[in-house]
């Protein structure tokens, strides 16, 4: 599978990651360079780049005399999760609304609709991303946003087991028409509350749907 456009190290990494958080490569799986060379029909200099880009993202992991394998999915990894999802989304959400504009308003709205016709997983997941982000106003909140894009990554992995094994869309997509309405009547200890409830009550399933594919 030829990869053209960006550069090869890039586009590989890019292909590899996508198929991690989709879960058609599993965690603890191993990535063979050989492999992954034919596949993309490249040397394995840029595989081994990819291989180290994803590395440094933390979704994939070096053993000694084993190679690379994708970083397992575990019961402690989705509670730091979400964990620190509460604590940090919390803080964004309080600190944007200070200084919330229309447009992020309006941005939240396109978000929700996004959701709503979401057609398939890929579509769900980057509206729900879509949603969070607008609400956090994070072009005023840089660093705190570089943060939560790396925390999302690794949350992606596990978000998409609740919505793959039970009907939560619309559950989801309501607390997040029920939190942009606290927003836009300016109650931030309302809609702080009711997101910090969305994180928890979505960790909960996680861990449920991740406890019972450890068992």
């Amino acid at each position: 599978m030829p990869v053209t456009g960006l550069g090869m190290s890039d586009a590989i990494a890019l292909q590899l990651r996508s198929d991690i958080l989709r879960g058609e490569i599993s965690g603890g799986d191993r990535l063979r360079q050989d492999h992954i060379a034919e596949r993309f029909g490249a040397s394995h200099v840029p595989v081994r780049e990819a291989l180290q880009k994803l590395g440094a993202e933390g979704l994939v992991l070096f053993q000694p005399r084993r190679g690379a394998m994708v970083t397992p999915l575990t019961m402690e990894d989705a509670q730091e999760i979400t964990d620190m999802r509460v604590e940090l989304e919390c803080l964004a959400l309080r600190k944007a609304m200070t200084v919330f504009s229309i447009k992020d308003y309006e941005n939240a709205q396109q978000a929700i609709v996004k959701g709503n016709e979401s057609k398939n997983l890929d579509q769900l997941m980057s509206a729900n991303w879509d949603f969070h982000r607008s609400i956090y106003a994070g072009a005023q909140q840089p660093r705190l946003m570089k943060s939560l894009d790396e925390l999302w990554l690794h949350n992606e992995r596990y978000q998409r087991l609740v919505f793959e094994t039970i009907p939560y869309k619309l559950k989801s997509q309501q607390e997040h028409a029920d939190i942009l309405t606290a927003v836009e009547a300016d109650q931030c200890d309302q809609a702080v509350a009711l997101l910090a409830k969305h994180i928890k009550e979505g960790g909960a399933m996680m861990a449920q749907i991740l406890c019972d594919r450890l068992s």
